[in-house]
């Protein structure tokens, strides 16, 4: 499908279809999330039922905090809700569209924003490896090694102790490709880890014909900014040195693992 021209009428109206644009469809959807991960734990069909228990009461909280909320019961032409759900915050929006695509058969394709405007936010607490151990009935040890072989990418150090956010799932088997961000830069880099601070985003991807050999992508300050993509760079490492680059990531307070739950 190819991407069409719109007259600004046309835009609107597809915003107005597609997007959250009042109170009340912003609830709407929500209701939704929350119905189907509510059937989702009491299934328990893949052994996460408490995971999803924890997405769920999360999920009506922010619900309940949006329906108390003072917010405009039908936003301005260009003006969208958004809720955003990721593993260290859940949260509304409230977003200005500067462009917006389509398809031929005028279902989003992608859109700009040039303004977002934070209006609620959740932040889920934090379990410790004991805690964590508990509530998913894994050894500690088991989690421990988890994140040293960079499976829990979300855990972070408070001092000398790991914590783990509580909207965090249990690893699943094999590797899954991620995403870390240094957005706004990084500083007390070793010298093997230098080159970092040339760039701003990391992805991770496992070599689909040789599964030993792991796939690193840097996105450079210059490319995020839209600028020339020739500073980019690969990497081709073994198992261990995507496990020691991934730990070094994740236990770093500066770079953040770029995953959302929902």
């Amino acid at each position: 499908m190819n991407e069409i021209v719109l007259t600004d009428e046309e835009v609107i109206s597809c915003i107005r279809n597609n997007e959250c644009t009042s109170k009340e469809t912003i609830l709407q959807r929500l209701k939704r999330k929350i119905e189907k991960y509510s059937e989702k734990a009491k299934s328990d069909l893949q052994g996460s039922k408490a995971y999803n228990m924890l997405i769920a009461a999360y999920l009506v909280a922010l619900y309940e905090n949006i329906q108390n909320a003072v917010l405009f019961e039908e936003l301005p032409n260009y003006w969208i809700y958004r809720f955003d759900l990721e593993y260290d915050e859940f949260s509304l929006t409230m977003n200005h569209i500067k462009k917006y695509n389509v398809h031929d058969d005028m279902s989003f394709q992608s859109s700009i924003e040039d303004a977002v405007y934070k209006l609620i936010t959740i932040r889920p607490k934090a379990f410790s490896v004991e805690q964590y151990s508990k509530f998913y009935d894994v050894e500690q040890g088991t989690v421990r090694q988890w994140i040293r072989r960079g499976k829990i990418r979300t855990a972070y150090k408070e001092g000398s102790e790991w914590k783990i956010p509580e909207l965090t799932a249990p690893p699943s088997r094999g590797y899954e490709g991620a995403q870390y961000k240094w957005l706004h830069g990084v500083d007390n880099l070793p010298e093997e880890y230098q080159y970092l601070s040339n760039y701003c985003i990391a992805t991770f991807f496992q070599d689909r014909k040789d599964k030993t050999k792991f796939h690193v992508l840097f996105v450079s300050k210059e490319t995020f900014s839209g600028g020339d993509q020739s500073s980019n760079k690969e990497l081709l490492l073994d198992a261990k040195e995507r496990e020691k680059l991934e730990l070094f990531m994740i236990s770093h307070p500066q770079i953040k693992y770029a995953g959302s739950i929902i």
